[in-house]
């Protein structure tokens, strides 16, 4: 047994508010479909301990991060690598870190956010108690790869069955001495995106956990796997995305929820006692970088605002203040719960394929992989993306507020890292 504290608490703006994920909004938002959470769960073995935050948002910028990390530090006593920050990547939350978006950051939930992420973590230190931790992993078809090949060297974003998607369930189950159920952790890779327009909600993440709340009497928290280019598919056989109602929405996510459920037959403890928490930071190089001409061209002709944006506020102060970074910094850190268990967490919008391909380097030991975590970059695409491009690979980069695509070698790169922080361990 170690010690547990789990905390939960809501996180919906009290008025409206401009919303992150969606490049088409053009106003505010106009309601709520459904309440969102934040949460923690703080774990203490014998030689170290941890707090994991979950959280219904698109995710934390960099600066973001390491600011909230440095205040729940200092209200914890928890050191930051051992504190960590996850989102549910659902698209219709607060738009609070910066992005290239319609409409401003709400700077009001900023604060707020960033308080209730810090009372989340110290109630969750305070509300300790002695507690087991066990592990399943299900399977589930919900969603599909999102990047079809076009048949003439290019992608189209529609249905891809055939493509790469990693369908582990994965949940960590919380319980006290007497068996009763203290909180879960789910994870799986898939995009919160069924849901678009203005009302605000969680998404698949926010109705699942609810679901398991009902069933367990215990909170349920969420994190988002490598689900870069998978998304929601409500109609099988079709060749677009459609948008599910609410109900079909509720009712695809019980069928997850029942997946989760169903996994607890083989549930195997967890000797959390040698619990071990470390991050590193390492560089992302980008692709060739554009020059000042290339640029002012962007502000003088593109007919993209989002791209004009970018160049005119992003890009050429950073010429104006020397030359443009050649690379990313990337968080990347690891929760070891026992020998044969760890979490891997990935900031950005990582692909299915390089999620998959840490698993498999890291075996036989079981490994999850959680995406949006920490700093959220951009998209982190695997090597076999990049001959056909695309969204990920090279026409959202800017979003970011990144001066250029990763190179090809990324995948590479954040494998090998993940492995060499989890030996390190």
């Amino acid at each position: 047994m170690i010690d547990v504290g789990i905390a939960q608490t809501d996180i919906t703006p009290a008025e409206s508010v401009w919303l992150n994920g969606y490049g088409n909004r053009d106003h505010k938002s106009e309601g709520v479909y459904q309440t969102l959470k934040a949460g923690a769960i703080y774990l203490r073995g014998n030689a170290s301990e941890a707090v994991i935050l979950t959280a219904d948002h698109i995710g934390y910028g960099p600066a973001y991060a390491a600011e909230a990390k440095l205040n729940i530090s200092q209200a914890t006593g928890l050191l930051p690598h051992q504190i960590i920050l996850t989102a549910t990547h659902t698209h219709c939350a607060p738009f609070f870190t910066p992005w290239i978006m319609p409409g401003d950051i709400e700077a009001g939930y900023v604060t707020f956010l960033h308080r209730r992420l810090v009372e989340a973590a110290v109630a969750a230190k305070g509300n300790c108690v002695r507690a087991e931790v066990s592990f399943s992993r299900g399977t589930s078809t919900f969603g599909v790869n999102r990047r079809l090949p076009d048949g003439d060297g290019g992608i189209l974003f529609a249905p891809n069955p055939d493509g790469p998607f990693d369908r582990d369930l994965d949940t960590l189950w919380f319980s006290n001495r007497d068996g009763k159920p203290l909180g879960s952790l789910t994870v799986y890779g898939c995009h919160p995106t069924s849901l678009g327009g203005y009302m605000i909600g969680g998404d698949y993440p926010g109705y699942l956990c609810r679901q398991l709340e009902s069933e367990t009497g215990a909170p349920a928290f969420f994190a988002t796997g490598c689900a870069g280019n998978i998304r929601p598919w409500f109609n099988p056989g079709e060749s677009d995305f459609a948008r599910p109602t609410l109900d079909e929405l509720a009712a695809a996510s019980e069928i997850v929820a029942s997946e989760v459920l169903r996994s607890q037959s083989d549930t195997r403890r967890v000797d959390s006692q040698a619990l071990r928490a470390d991050t590193v930071f390492h560089l992302l190089p980008y692709t060739e970088l554009p020059d000042r001409e290339a640029v002012e061209r962007e502000v003088e002709e593109t007919a993209d605002p989002r791209r004009r944006t970018w160049a005119r506020q992003v890009i050429l102060p950073l010429l104006d203040r020397g030359a443009l970074p050649s690379a990313c910094p990337q968080e990347i850190q690891v929760l070891q719960l026992d020998p044969d268990l760890r979490l891997v967490f990935l900031g950005g919008e990582i692909l299915t394929e390089i999620g998959l391909h840490i698993k498999q380097a890291l075996e036989p030991a079981t490994t999850v992989t959680v995406g949006y975590t920490n700093g959220l970059i951009g998209y982190v695409p695997g090597k076999e993306t990049y001959p056909l491009g695309g969204y990920e690979v090279s026409s959202s980069y800017h979003l970011f507020l990144r001066p250029a695509p990763f190179t090809r070698d990324a995948e590479d790169l954040v494998v090998g890292k993940a492995i060499e922080l989890t030996r390190s361990l």
